[in-house]
């Protein structure tokens, strides 16, 4: 194994209940019947794929100021440093980078917020050698392996010498598809029956990932 690739919300920022909460409000704000089943089928799933899935099932609803207001809400939140660093990040990509591994960041986030995201506490994006945003991929999301596979190719590497660590179903399978090494660090999203089946290594923190490289 010679990388290791990191999704963002819910593996390196705690970000995933600002989400939670912004689809909670939402919802209510537009009447909608959405709990958080849903919330688990769309995580680390790309904005044109949610909103079209959006007009499929709610042929009435303006979708458009629907997810506009969820991610004015998101952005507020993350706007103000309303959210953690995930423990061990930090401390897992000194000793990555020690040992000479590749790392890179791939997120269905726009460029713009991952910047501010990773601003707002003080820790410079460019600490990946390279990263894949949701700008990058277009309707190609996950659990398409797209991004993952683009990831892969800027660091020069097959994509089975590479790690993927993913919180969210859509992430993982994207990792599973693309015969990635997938690993599941638990945030809010339980692993269900597809995890259990396709992932090898499902965690509770990122010092388990490094006890697993070590």
């Amino acid at each position: 194994m010679k990388a290791v690739i990191f999704d963002m919300d819910g593996v390196i920022f705690d970000t995933e209940n600002v989400w939670k909460r912004a689809l909670e409000i939402a919802s209510k704000k537009f009447n909608l019947d959405l709990d958080d089943e849903y919330r688990i089928s769309v995580c680390g799933k790309n904005e044109d794929l949610i909103r079209k899935e959006l007009r499929e099932r709610f042929p009435d609803l303006d979708i458009n100021s629907y997810r506009d207001y969820i991610h004015k809400l998101v952005n507020d939140s993350i706007y103000n440093g309303e959210y953690d660093v995930k423990p061990y990040f930090l401390d897992l990509v000194a000793y990555l980078k020690k040992n000479n591994y590749k790392i890179a960041l791939a997120t269905s986030s726009s460029k713009t917020k991952a910047e501010i995201t990773f601003k707002n506490k003080n820790i410079d994006i460019n600490i990946f050698d390279t990263a894949v945003f949701g700008d990058d991929v277009g309707k190609l999301g996950k659990p398409n392996p797209f991004i993952f596979n683009l990831a892969a190719k800027r660091l020069n590497i097959t994509n089975e010498e590479c790690y993927v660590i993913e919180d969210s179903i859509n992430g993982l399978m994207a990792a599973v598809n693309g015969n990635f090494t997938p690993i599941m660090v638990i945030d809010l999203t339980p692993p269900n029956d597809y995890i259990r089946e396709n992932v090898k290594y499902i965690f509770n923190s990122l010092n388990d990932v490094k006890n697993l490289i070590k």
